[in-house]
């Protein structure tokens, strides 16, 4: 006969674990999801270089922390890469005008000399603005750049750059403006709808790129 204090017995110990796995999940998954987010942000100590490359994308903050970067002597020009994709003419006024052209403008209003405000156009992703950047590196004659992103893309895009420019002898560095200045935060980044799809959106690329490209983030 089977004994029914024994099946109460083990029904509370089920609940017990259930309730024991729950509070740990509590405790520890806000944790663990904020040391996610922060290892996907990455940095470097900046030595003078010879240009910052502003990727596409980040709502302006890119190119910003470019400028400032160049305003304060620690790059010698800029770089903004990117798609050709004209802006709507009726935005602008200008038939054909790309979002790299007007980022272009808005630099040199900002203060950067024309002569340093370089374009390179055509890229639509981040291995792409990479592999365009190789060919204009070495006819410039570069010998370091400062790529220049959002916090949370930073890793996939170092990972990505250093990769496409080992063979070059080109050193490569990454920059992000300020957590407390950007549109990106990494602490607790799933109670915010952007930072969640940024999280999201760099998990799957980090694994698109470690299997299409042999990028791996480390």
């Amino acid at each position: 006969m089977n004994d029914p204090s024994r099946g109460s017995r083990r029904t509370r110990h089920w609940l017990f674990g259930l309730a024991l796995v729950i509070c740990l999940l509590w405790v520890f998954a806000p944790q663990m999801a904020n040391s996610y987010a922060r290892w996907l942000v990455v940095s470097d100590n900046l030595p003078q270089a010879d240009t910052a490359i502003a990727l596409a994308g980040g709502e302006g903050e890119r190119l910003l922390a470019a400028i400032e970067l160049y305003r304060e002597g620690k790059v010698d020009q800029i770089l903004i890469v990117g798609p050709k994709s004209p802006i709507l003419k009726v935005y602008t006024g200008e038939k054909g005008l790309s979002q790299g052209e007007a980022k272009r403008r808005i630099a040199v209003k900002k203060g950067v000399r024309e002569e340093d405000a370089l374009l390179e156009l055509g890229a639509t992703s981040t291995y792409e603005e990479a592999e365009s950047t190789v060919g204009r590196a070495v006819r410039e004659g570069w010998s370091s750049v400062v790529v220049v992103t959002s916090p949370m893309h930073t890793r996939r895009s170092r990972a990505t750059f250093r990769k496409l420019l080992e063979n070059t002898g080109i050193e490569v560095h990454m920059h992000h403006l300020a957590i407390d200045r950007s549109s990106q935060d990494p602490e607790d980044w799933w109670t915010r709808e952007g930072d969640t799809m940024a999280v999201f959106t760099e998990t799957v690329k980090l694994a698109f790129y470690a299997k299409t490209y042999g990028i791996w983030p480390w």
